[in-house]
């Protein structure tokens, strides 16, 4: 088997704990040969302590030095389309850090470049490798739960993680923090749910942050036929990543962080059933648990950047299509335009009233 040569642009925490990780798990198909930061002390440090042989602070310099087969993108949105497209326009494939782009045009032009150049991109919606999610993937596409009707969506992200930064990029994103976590949900109701036809979206601030325009979201996503409820909080010190999948004849109950699914019906309100009910759940949450303890004592327990990166390196290899398409990425990045658009438009109604009030 061919092995591929890499390259990260980017050294931040995202690159550090995730990317450079992955890719290291993979190296019979995939050298990881650089990293690139403008901060060349940054890219040093990372690269040695990864074993990484050069570090750049130049792309073009890395570019031209490595002919990578693969580029990693792991830097803040604002820069995606402008590094993608050089990138491309090299020759090399890339993978590009969610979400793809800030608007539908960058991702246009990105996708222009892709098949002008004739190479690949994937876009990192990290979320939809989660093993619960992929199975809960699995259920419906087979009608095993019977006929898909709706979702819902609780992520919780703690205060401190980005909220309370006044220097962090995702504050500057349009609909501040939301920019950062919430192409998740996106990507994730698109995986049920396309195409999104219609938003509605709901805002409020609970913080004395004023870099931070709001810190509890509520959104509805529409689809033809089903909807996609999310709730999204930064107001507190919990991690939390849930989804509920509704169909005809059971719902499921997913735990990206814990890996569990539980599959329950609730189709009578009296004791037996709903305590049979219980039962199920609690043993199909101990199988869940024992699973990943053998996962994770065997070795065989994949982060999700894991499946990405393995996914899109085989595509590369056998000329197939990448995990992520950047259709995908784009749709996602046209959705949350449509989100973007109604908080901006919240939040200069909220600074109109303070104006008046003063």
């Amino acid at each position: 088997m061919k092995q591929l040569k890499a390259a990260i642009i980017g050294s931040g925490l995202i690159a550090k704990l995730k990317h450079i990780p992955a890719f290291q798990k993979h190296r019979d198909k995939v050298h990881l040969a650089a990293l690139c930061d403008l901060n060349i002390e940054a890219a040093r440090q990372a690269a040695s302590a990864a074993s990484i042989p050069m570090a750049y602070a130049d792309i073009s310099e890395m570019l031209a030095k490595e002919v990578p087969d693969v580029v990693d993108i792991c830097t803040p949105p604002v820069t995606h389309a402008k590094l993608a497209i050089q990138v491309l326009q090299a020759g090399s494939n890339v993978l590009i850090e969610k979400p793809m782009a800030q608007t539908v045009e960058e991702c246009d032009a990105i996708i222009a470049a892709a098949r002008e150049n004739k190479v690949k991109v994937c876009v990192a919606h990290s979320d939809l490798f989660y093993y619960p999610f992929i199975e809960a993937r699995k259920l419906v596409r087979h009608g095993a739960i019977g006929p898909f009707r709706g979702m819902r969506i609780f992520l919780s992200t703690p205060t401190d993680y980005i909220t309370s930064r006044p220097d962090h990029w995702a504050n500057k994103l349009p609909g501040g923090v939301i920019g950062e976590t919430g192409p998740h949900v996106v990507y994730m109701t698109l995986a049920f749910i396309n195409p999104i036809v219609d938003v509605s979206v709901n805002a409020i601030k609970q913080m004395d942050y004023p870099w931070s325009p709001f810190e509890d979201y509520r959104i509805d996503l529409i689809g033809e036929n089903a909807a996609s409820s999310v709730a999204l909080s930064y107001a507190t010190k919990q991690w939390m990543a849930r989804v509920e999948i509704l169909a005809g004849n059971a719902t499921l109950l997913i735990d990206l962080e814990a890996m569990s699914l539980v599959k329950y019906r609730r189709e009578r309100l009296e004791p037996l059933p709903i305590g049979v009910s219980l039962l199920s759940e609690t043993g199909q949450l101990l199988k869940g648990l024992a699973v990943s303890a053998l996962r994770h004592a065997t070795g065989y327990l994949r982060s999700t950047h894991d499946f990405i990166i393995d996914g899109f390196v085989e595509s590369i290899i056998n000329d197939t299509q990448s995990p992520v398409p950047a259709e995908e990425g784009r749709e996602s990045v046209r959705v949350l335009g449509m989100i973007a658009q109604q908080l901006q438009a919240k939040q200069h109604a909220t600074d109109q009233r303070h104006i008046q009030i003063q």
